[in-house]
């Protein structure tokens, strides 16, 4: 009895649509990753899954979804806001109306 293990190559365009399905499932840099293996664990899992046979972008999406959970996307900081007026900073004095050009 023997077992044959047959592999599918992926292609470029296969790889393109695995990462797009990645990046739509929100499995991009700005994740918050709650384990730091997660964005691997989920490329793996989707490589298996294509090479298995699933090939619609949607099943693969519902199996990370399912695997996973939803993704949670890093909050974006607010821009930094100096406590001082611009005229301070630069040394210029707040009112320009008494200077003779």
């Amino acid at each position: 009895m023997s077992s044959e293990v047959t592999m599918k190559y992926l292609t470029n365009d296969d790889l393109g649509m695995l990462q797009q399905v990645l990046s739509d499932a929100g499995y991009t840099g700005d994740m918050l990753f709650e384990q730091p293996g997660t964005f691997n664990a989920a490329a793996l899992l989707l490589v298996r899954l294509f090479q298995d046979g699933t090939t619609s972008p949607a099943k693969l999406a519902g199996e990370l979804d399912r695997h996973f959970g939803k993704a949670k996307r890093v909050a974006a900081m607010p821009p930094a806001v100096s406590p001082f007026h611009r005229f301070a900073i630069q040394g210029l004095p707040s009112s320009l109306s008494g200077i003779v050009h």
